[in-house]
């Protein structure tokens, strides 16, 4: 291929885009007044603008940039695998010894100028792009470039992950992971664009220079095309990319080690395990565990997420997601019976919802909204989305666990047809992207939840609502003041989750990893409601799942173009049939609930459950009646829906009813303890047995804070209270009066181990 001596931008520019200087400044004005960013900037269509490719290369300057910097880097990586056989206890040892202070130095020592922050990148974003124009490129090169090469991580052991499994593993392991990793850099066209050169593929495989950083013509390789269209290999820009990311990297973790194990670097012992340290050698270090085997290990997704750049890049394990799917789906049932069987349950439920409704909030005159919690059009909303959701919610696990446990099935089946250069099997392909297609819409509900977080109780002096237009149901919620340091982390990360383009241009998984990240610090968690906690622990079970498919590699890359040119029809068919309840009959649940609402009305005490409190006759009486409303509202609710749907709401499912795991349990009607005398010689057995009473009546408890003993309706119920005087021996009957004894009250969680050790109690 000729060299390319004209630059295309500007090929382009002559005789199609504005010829003065006046007309485009006039034209890029207008379309930044209008909004429009990238490609439709006339910004971007000139010489030197970050459209613009930063070098056209010839295919020998390709192969000459690729030779040296694949010498460099893998040269490096063998000196930095070299001191890890020989030192890796040292190491680990003195970084964990150092205080944070002396490492923070020892990191600037290896790297002058890192970045302080987790994130830079996004810190970064925030303070460059404040408006709706596009910046350009970035004076925060770094930042974007290398976001997890900052202060605030690697003062930690995420230092010595690092070092772990860049040294074990070869460089072309993570080729792809760094290019991934500056991607809101990318995208954002806030780094240089990567170099040109048409028609060529270049390899980054295996650990020789020979095969590390090879670059051939599709011409002379008619695979080499798919190759890196697929992202199996790599563009010529995005290789040289890779390995300037690279060039960086393995020499600071090199100098790392070098700064940790100073008097070894002195002496020459680094390097040479011939030369004395005056230490005991260390045992060799058996490669650490796989990424998947380590992620089940991990006690949050918060540190999961914090050590995955560090870690050698994970593959997608079916196994782990259909567990995390049953018991996502074991929680969904749960709760469709509980609103069901248990009226705090329901009135909480109800309570906690219209808390996160932003017609709840008062606008700026401080009036409520027009059908704000004063009407009962607002009650039935609540209503309905509690119920909708939760019904929602079970189908939604349940075609996600059964998904994953078919993929289980299928990677077992295909398990010795799969090949690296080669697309997967049709039946298995489909699978996959119907599991992705699952998970990008489930997403949406807890996205869409989220967005009335601004009433929530810990929030809601934060913002104020506009006054509603009337004939209107849009609402204005305005920040107070935007200069709250509230508004600096946490809205900020909000405002690119709503956004569909941001969201799109950082990333779903980043952005639920830095909420995880963010909510560690308890000055940011104590403004998150549980309502919050809940819809951002299934968005972000979501989101790792959905990151585990996009990183299915190297197939992954071919999964969008395979939906959308060959399968999308299929997939979307088969999606939507199997969404049965979300599809079909969600959309009567505001008809179901007309004329009904005033039943679920939770604030005239109708569900007031005094299962927690000392059982007395009042308390029995109270609790009984609750259950009575909450059933009369059922009872109601299962009529009309009938009448509407001509079916019961379980059949409404298509194969997958929700499945009542027990009867709905009722409490019995009050009846009046015998009263005894016991002797002190009974005192002791009369402990023991009151105490034995308590734990029996906790055994039943479906809410870990009650304490309620259930049995089902009968004629003529009966109650351990009644029947443990007359297990008194006769002997021990009168003489001495009655003598308060103290009652051991045990935890809930003790009392559901014992129940399980002792199921006869």
């Amino acid at each position: 291929m000729a060299p390319q001596t004209t630059n295309r931008a500007v090929e382009m520019a002559n005789g199609q885009m504005v010829t003065t200087e006046e007309e485009y400044e006039e034209r890029k004005k207008k379309m930044s007044r209008m909004g429009l960013e990238g490609v439709d900037n006339p910004a971007n269509f000139i010489p030197g603008s970050p459209f613009t490719s930063s070098s056209e290369l010839t295919p020998n300057e390709v192969r000459e940039k690729a030779r040296l910097a694949s010498q460099k880097i893998l040269s490096d990586w063998n000196t930095l695998r070299t001191i890890l056989q020989l030192h890796a206890n040292t190491l680990e040892k003195r970084w964990m010894k150092k205080s944070r202070t002396k490492r923070k130095d020892l990191l600037l020592e290896a790297w002058p100028n890192m970045s302080t922050t987790h994130r830079p990148d996004y810190e970064a974003y925030r303070q460059e792009c404040t408006g709706r124009t596009l910046k350009g490129l970035s004076k925060f090169q770094e930042a974007y470039k290398w976001p997890y090469i900052n202060l605030q991580d690697l003062s930690s052991k995420y230092l010595i992950i690092f070092i772990n499994s860049r040294g074990r593993n070869p460089p072309s392991a993570f080729a792809r992971a760094d290019v991934d990793a500056a991607h809101l850099g990318t995208v954002g066209h806030f780094i240089p664009e990567p170099a040109f050169l048409p028609s060529y593929t270049l390899f980054l495989d295996g650990d020789k220079v020979e095969t590390y950083g090879t670059l051939v013509s599709w011409e002379e390789d008619n695979a080499a095309a798919d190759l890196m269209l697929t992202k199996r290999q790599f563009s010529p820009g995005d290789g040289l990319k890779a390995f300037e990311l690279q060039e960086k990297i393995y020499p600071f973790l090199t100098r790392c080690c070098e700064l940790i194990l100073h008097d070894f670097a002195e002496s020459g012992a680094l390097l040479d395990a011939s030369i004395p340290t005056g230490i005991t050698t260390d045992p060799i270090v058996p490669p650490r565990p796989t990424p998947s085997t380590v992620t089940r290990r991990l006690s949050s997704l918060a540190i999961a997420s914090a050590e995955a750049p560090y870690r050698l890049p994970a593959n997608i394990d079916f196994e782990d997601l259909r567990e995390t799917f049953e018991a996502r789906l074991s929680e969904a049932e749960s709760y469709l019976f509980d609103l069901r069987e248990d009226p705090e349950i329901f009135a909480d439920a109800v309570n906690d919802w219209s808390e996160h409704r932003n017609d709840a909030l008062l606008d700026t005159n401080g009036d409520p909204h027009p059908t704000g919690p004063h009407t009962q059009d607002f009650w039935g909303r609540v209503v309905s989305n509690i119920i909708g959701d939760a019904y929602s919610s079970y189908e939604t696990y349940f075609l996600l666990h059964e998904q994953a446990a078919l993929l289980c099935t299928l990677m077992e089946k295909y398990k010795d047809e799969l090949s690296y250069n080669e697309q997967l099997p049709k039946e298995y392909l489909i699978a996959i992207l119907k599991l992705k297609e699952l998970l990008k819409i489930s997403t949406q509900a807890p996205i869409n939840h989220l967005q009335n977080i601004q009433s929530s109780p810990p929030l809601r002096h934060h913002f104020t609502r506009a006054p509603q237009a009337p004939g209107t149901i849009r609402m204005h919620i305005m920040p107070k003041d935007e200069s709250n340091p509230f508004f600096h982390k946490l809205w900020f990360l909000l405002l690119i989750l709503w956004d569909r383009e941001k969201r799109d241009l950082f990333g779903l998984t980043n952005i639920v990893n830095e909420f995880e990240q963010l909510i560690q610090d308890p000055e940011e968690r104590k403004n998150l409601s549980s309502y919050f906690l809940h819809r951002f622990s299934d968005l972000a079970m979501l989101s790792v799942a959905l990151e585990q498919i996009e990183n299915y590699r190297p197939w992954a890359a071919t999964f969008d173009d395979e939906f959308n040119n060959n399968h999308q029809e299929e997939v979307h068919k088969i999606t939507m049939k199997d969404l049965t309840f979300n599809t079909r009959y969600i959309k009567y649940m505001d008809s179901v609930l007309r004329g009904i609402v005033p039943y679920c009305m939770p604030g005239d005490g109708k569900f007031e459950y005094p299962a927690d409190q000392k059982r007395t006759k009042q308390n029995t009486e109270q609790m009984i009646l609750a259950e009575k409303n909450l059933d009369f509202f059922w009872d109601k609710f299962d009529a009309n829906w009938k009448k509407l749907t001509r079916r019961s709401i379980d059949a409404c499912f298509g194969g997958h009813p929700p499945i009542n795991m027990r009867e709905i349990e009722r409490t019995p009607a009050w009846v009046e303890p015998l009263q005894t005398k016991a002797t002190p010689q009974s005192q002791r057995n009369t402990s023991a047995q009151k105490c034995a009473h308590d734990e029996e009546n906790n055994k039943n408890q479906k809410k870990t804070k009650k304490k309620k003993s259930k049995t089902r309706e009968s004629s003529q119920p009966s109650t351990q209270t009644e029947a443990q005087p007359q297990n008194l021996e006769p002997e021990l009957n009168a003489e001495l009066p009655n003598v308060e004894e103290p009652k051991v009250k045990i935890p809930h969680h003790l009392m559901r181990i014992l129940n399980a050790l002792f199921p006869t109690w």
